[in-house]
């Protein structure tokens, strides 16, 4: 009968963890500081804790996510109301308890949370079993009932089995409670081992505790301990299911007389708890199954260090439950060692919670004050208590019988109505595949019209696949004409760049093998001035072959589409200065003279190598119009830069004809004004000639304003 107690304590008193609240001030967003509450109050709820007010801990957080939800927010109320009946359960007031719960059922139900609905009927199921509430409790039953009944998912239906399970027990329909408890252990089990969350695994080895629970009250504990190895895989998940474990496992084996066994899981039991600030109720109600098993066996030497361990530590943790448990016991004990004042004093404090928590635990203890009584030789107090356990054990007795038949009875009419739904389910199915039958006549009966339909949609989309392809065809053709325009261009580009190549590099190396010629020839004739004079020309004429070779590069380069001009602030008269000295045996040959009116602070956002390649290749034309003796005036005007000189008869519209022809032509300037046009076109410049007022020819550099 003790033992049958602890099923009560073990599932009440789950020890809950000390876990530091969240500084809700850094949070800014109201949604993120309920979640963090409600996690919060989850730990209070499930972790072990060695501080004695966790309970009023949990109660006091629930409160404040109370006031933390607004009026809305009726999924977040349901379960802080859940956490503040929890707080008020496990400090054994069950009336506060009640009332949190019922509002936790309202609120989950206005929100139609069907899982917190189930959490709250489960829970209220236990606590109007201890308030005897048996109408209340079949109500919590009946909507869990129908949810069970229309319900598919597994994760919802695995819960409320294990409340089914725990609503027989309660009502010991042990048979039927098995059953339910091993449907809900078959549902955990298709996911237990492969999932990562770990309240999953928790609730499973849990589920097989109560299983062996339920097997130790029908006297199987073969069958317990089985159950208890099956929830060991899970055992590390939390230090509540592995102390949970073991204490199972110390009063299975109590229960099936292998005391060894006991004493090695209890040892494994004060080890893992060993240095712990607090202990949990495990470790109080396997010390008092071991006191049990010797007070049992007539031992009383070997019992009494385990009952005053587990009396002292019930007392450390003030669990009114454990202290009622430990009250029991050490009666039991006084009364068969024959110390019976005390044991009157210790039964008769334990006696009005007995009353609450079981008819046989309440029973039991009359018997013993009875025999407490009768060893004080007072018999008409004996006879008292003696009698009230007579009436209570023929209650028990009837109570068994009917509960045994009522149990057939529920298991009965529990495998009737699941008949009744897998025939209503087949039923379903059948008519469903008369639906789908007649749907399918329907369809036969418009498929002459839809496939009409099909047939001219086909012809329509045929239709628009050709015109895609010909506007495809179209678009490949188009860019297969671009492609061609690009490659004229780059061959017309090629057959320029062999022109200026052909025609620009040949004066100038001309007149680098002639100046070489006059040296071989005339060698004994030179003085060393005009070695030096020639070796000079030569090296001047070979800087002129190699600036004109860079000018046909980046005419060239300037061709390519993605070549372009690197600008910055250039100075114009250090570029002309610097131009006119490459040109300086071509200047000299004719004797010309080169008067350059540019200020030093001329400057311009130019490239300034396509701005020499320019002017390179303007003043080559002006010198080569030039006739001997004659003059080249360089000025500036408004955005413009001008170069002046003699004509020779040539007009500034022949020029402008030459500037703007896309024909190669090298009778006249060598190609250099098509340079000079590419280039000026890359910088957004303008050139142009125009005749003077002297007679002469003018190129004009213009810049945009």
């Amino acid at each position: 009968m003790f033992r049958r107690f602890f099923i009560a304590i073990c599932m009440l008193h789950a020890a809950t963890a000390f876990s530091q609240a969240p500084d809700l001030s850094k949070i800014s967003d109201n949604n993120e500081k309920i979640k963090a509450w409600l996690n919060y109050c989850n730990v209070l709820r499930l972790n072990t804790s060695g501080l004695p007010d966790n309970y009023s801990k949990l109660q006091a957080a629930g409160l404040q996510g109370l006031r933390m939800a607004g009026d809305a927010d009726h999924d977040d109320k349901a379960s802080f109301y859940s956490y503040t009946a929890l707080g008020y359960y496990y400090q054994i007031k069950f009336d506060s308890a009640q009332y949190y719960f019922y509002q936790s059922l309202h609120s989950a139900q206005l929100a139609h949370n069907t899982k917190l609905i189930a959490g709250a009927c489960q829970a209220l199921m236990s606590i109007n079993f201890q308030m005897q509430q048996l109408d209340k409790v079949d109500s919590c039953k009946n909507i869990l009932q129908s949810i069970a009944d229309t319900a598919k998912n597994e994760l919802i239906l695995r819960d409320i089995y294990a409340a089914f399970g725990s609503y027989y027990q309660q009502k010991t329909y042990y048979s039927t409670a098995e059953e339910y408890y091993i449907k809900s252990i078959q549902l955990r089990e298709k996911t237990v081992d492969t999932t990562s969350v770990t309240k999953d695994k928790f609730d499973y080895a849990i589920q097989c505790d109560q299983l062996s629970k339920l097997y130790l009250n029908t006297q199987m504990p073969d069958k317990s301990i089985e159950a208890l190895r099956q929830g060991m895989r899970f055992a590390g998940v939390s230090p509540v299911v592995y102390n949970r474990l073991l204490s199972s496992f110390v009063e299975a084996f109590t229960t099936s007389g292998n005391i060894d066994s006991a004493l090695f899981y209890l040892q494994q039991l004060n080890q893992n708890v060993k240095g712990q600030s607090a202990f949990p109720s495990e470790i109080v109600s396997s010390n008092l199954n071991v006191a049990i098993y010797y007070i049992d066996h007539k031992m009383y030497d070997k019992a009494l260090p385990f009952a005053r361990r587990g009396d002292s530590l019930a007392s450390l943790i003030k669990s009114p439950f454990l202290i009622f448990q430990s009250q029991m016991i050490m009666g039991h004990y006084l009364e068969e060692t024959g110390k019976y004042q005390q044991s009157i004093n210790l039964l008769s404090q334990a006696l009005p919670v007995a009353q609450q928590v079981s008819k046989e635990l309440y029973s039991n203890i009359l018997q013993y004050l009875a025999l407490d009584y009768k060893g004080l030789n007072n018999p008409s107090k004996s006879l008292e208590y003696y009698q009230q356990y007579s009436q209570w054990q023929d209650t028990i007795s009837k109570q068994k019988v009917s509960v045994t038949f009522a149990d057939l009875e529920t298991r009965y009419q529990t495998a009737r109505k699941e008949n009744q739904i897998s025939t209503l389910g087949q039923q379903n199915k059948l008519n469903q595949l008369e639906l789908k039958q007649a749907a399918n006549t329907r369809l036969l009966l418009v498929l002459g019209l839809v496939s009409l339909g099909i047939i001219a949609l086909l012809l329509f989309f045929f239709y628009r696949n050709k015109e895609r392809l010909n506007q495809l065809l179209n678009q490949q053709n188009k860019r297969l004409d671009d492609m061609n325009r690009e490659l004229q261009v780059a061959n017309d580009t090629k057959a320029k760049l062999f022109g200026v190549i052909s025609h620009d590099l040949r004066s100038p190396v001309s007149k680098i093998v002639q100046l070489l010629h006059l040296q071989k020839e005339n060698a004994a004739n030179l003085t060393d001035e005009l070695k030096t004079e020639y070796n000079e020309r030569v090296n001047q004429a070979s800087q002129h072959v190699l600036e004109t070779m860079e000018d046909i590069l980046l005419w060239s380069k300037s061709q390519m589409t993605h070549f372009i001009p690197q600008y910055r602030p250039v100075k114009i008269k250090p570029v002309l200065d610097q131009e006119i000295g490459l040109l300086n045996e071509q200047i000299r040959e004719k004797n010309l003279r080169i008067s350059i009116n540019v200020s030093d602070g001329n400057e311009k956002n130019t490239d300034e190598n396509f701005l020499s390649v320019i002017f390179r290749n303007l003043l080559q034309n002006a010198i080569a119009q030039c006739s001997n003796n004659d003059s080249i005036r360089i000025y500036e005007s408004e955005n413009e830069i001008v170069i002046s000189n003699s004509s020779a008869g040539k007009k500034a519209a022949a020029l402008n004809a030459l500037l703007r022809q896309n024909e190669i032509s090298s009778k006249y300037s060598g190609l250099g004004l098509q340079i000079v046009k590419d280039l000026s076109a890359r910088l957004g410049v303008s050139i142009f000639y125009s005749d003077t007022n002297d007679g002469n020819i003018a190129a004009v550099i213009k810049w945009p304003a």
